[in-house]
């Protein structure tokens, strides 16, 4: 038999280091990425848990004082934001209404124009997403996560807006691909459909109670080049090689653009979804949450914010550091609070990354981002960056940039 090749050296050697130290913290794939790309996951391993620099300070708070999980008046203090909005009324009635879904044809499980014809055949009032090929909206009432085609891995659900950031990476075939905070897996899912699950999709969740999440939805949707890496994202050393020509930074956020989603779980069996009768694996899978956090402006306190703010800063700054010159760096939360949006863009310094003009999908004009937000100025090009209303767009709150690395 022919002789392991030094990449496959590497990461038997990185696994051998892991396992001898009992960390359980980077689950390698199939081997189907490049030999290039195996070796980058070898030195990710050793940088995940071998190379961890001093602890990081600062946590994320599960939730700001005296919060609920789940508040049933999760839009109260969403009034904060009417000097960005054009409709007042007509934004916090969208953010009272329960929130559509989206159904995708999976290209890593069977032609997804055959699975799209089983769409909608499942559900003929489906219609489609003008901006995502074979994507679909789904009308209320509607319970994709039952069907076969989403056991069988040949359909994923989401929320629309969440598609959006996945489209921007732009990723290729053999291509490296970074996502920092990737759990549940929606983007990460759409990345790896982006490459053709080819090239290296390095998975990264600090968040350990959610990595059966996200490897479930990764197994289950057939992707095979993703890594799923386990440590706080602001640890992987900065001075490493800039391996990848792509980053994702999900961050973690106050999560207030996800109101319609509560709405949606809180409304009547026999109102909005009748009876969900999923196994509980793919109920949790299905319906994706990050940790529990304020779900309301009233609720999210100033210290929340500068805790959280801060938290983001980190990512970005160490996604940007890990992308080579080119590359590009997507940044997003499902959050409206300017200090955890355009104030963390300003915090990158220009010479560093540019914030990139996008092109709006068909049918979904963007808002701009803010240029000024509680007398602080902002960089110039955040109005590069954009905004999803849910009046708008009928989705939920969301934030997205594109940063181009110089």
């Amino acid at each position: 038999s022919s002789s392991p090749s030094k990449p496959a050296q590497a990461i038997t050697s990185a696994a051998g280091v892991l396992a001898t130290r009992g960390a359980r913290r980077f689950i390698l794939p199939n081997p189907r990425p490049s030999a290039a790309g195996r070796a980058v996951v070898a030195r990710v391993a050793l940088a995940a848990r071998v190379c961890v620099p001093p602890p990081v300070t600062g946590t994320i708070p599960d939730r700001a004082p005296g919060a609920q999980p789940a508040p049933a008046d999760a839009a109260e203090g969403l009034e904060r934001y009417a000097p960005l909005v054009d409709d007042v009324d007509a934004f916090l009635a969208a953010c009272e209404r329960p929130l559509p879904r989206v159904a995708w044809a999976n290209p890593l499980r069977g032609d997804p124009e055959v699975t799209a014809r089983r769409i909608l055949a499942r559900c003929p009032e489906a219609t489609p997403v003008p901006w995502w090929p074979h994507a679909y909206r789904l009308p209320d009432g509607v319970m994709p996560g039952n069907w076969l085609e989403f056991m069988l891995g040949l359909i994923h659900v989401q929320e629309e807006a969440t598609l959006w950031p996945a489209a921007l990476v732009g990723a290729a075939p053999g291509d490296r691909v970074l996502d920092l905070c990737a759990a549940p897996g929606n983007k990460t899912a759409l990345v790896a459909a982006q490459m053709g699950d080819r090239g290296l999709l390095v998975a990264n969740e600090k968040n350990r109670g959610r990595l059966s999440q996200l490897r479930f939805n990764l197994e289950r949707l057939g992707v095979t080049c993703a890594a799923v890496s386990n440590v706080d994202g602001r640890r992987l050393p900065a001075g490493a090689p800039r391996d990848f020509d792509h980053a994702l930074v999900d961050a973690p956020c106050s999560c207030e653009g996800t109101t319609r989603k509560l709405r949606r779980r809180a409304a009547p069996a026999d109102g909005q979804g009748g009876e969900d009768t999923a196994p509980a694996e793919v109920r949790e899978a299905r319906t994706p949450t990050r940790p529990t956090r304020p779900r309301r402006s009233a609720e999210t306190t100033p210290g929340f914010r500068k805790a959280i703010q801060a938290i983001q800063i980190g990512l970005l700054r160490k996604a940007i550091a890990r992308v080579r010159p080119g590359g590009t760096v997507i940044y997003a939360t499902c959050t409206y609070a300017p200090e955890e949006n355009e104030r963390v863009l300003h915090a990158i310094d220009p010479a560093v990354a540019a914030i990139e003009p996008l092109t709006a999908p068909p049918g979904a004009p963007l808002a701009p981002g803010v240029r000024s937000w509680g007398g602080v100025e902002f960089r110039s090009d955040v109005v590069h960056a954009a905004r999803f209303w849910p009046h708008h767009h009928d989705t939920g709150g969301f934030f997205v940039a594109r940063l181009r690395v110089l």
